[in-house]
């Protein structure tokens, strides 16, 4: 089963966008959107790329293929938590940004610290 439609939905809202707005810059209806993201309809290979290319995204990361050959790698896909933290990181001006980078590399090297 091909589970496009809620990756569609959440790379949206990790850019803080509506349907309106979303669809807007891949070139579709909000209705055809709306459709996508409810798993009524797959959409087109000119509609994945424009997502790829709008977005910076890899398509594979928006296709699921659940059957016995093949298995998702839930590794892969970003928790409702991850998501939030990249939307919020993505609202930060560059030098905010950079510095939560540094806060970050900061606390892997402290509970490296602490493990060993």
């Amino acid at each position: 089963m091909i589970n496009i439609g809620p990756n569609i939905r959440r790379l949206r809202k990790l850019n803080n966008m509506n349907q309106v707005e979303f669809s807007s810059r891949i070139g579709i209806s909000q209705g055809n959107l709306s459709e996508i993201e409810q798993g009524n309809c797959n959409p087109s290979f000119d509609t994945l790329l424009a997502i790829k290319i709008q977005f910076n995204c890899n398509i594979d990361d928006l296709i699921i293929i659940e059957n016995d050959l093949f298995k998702t790698d839930s590794s892969s896909v970003l928790s409702e938590g991850e998501l939030s933290m990249v939307s919020n990181y993505r609202s930060l001006d560059e030098f905010d940004q950079k510095e939560i980078d540094e806060i970050i590399k900061l606390k892997i090297a402290l509970n490296k610290h602490k493990i060993r």
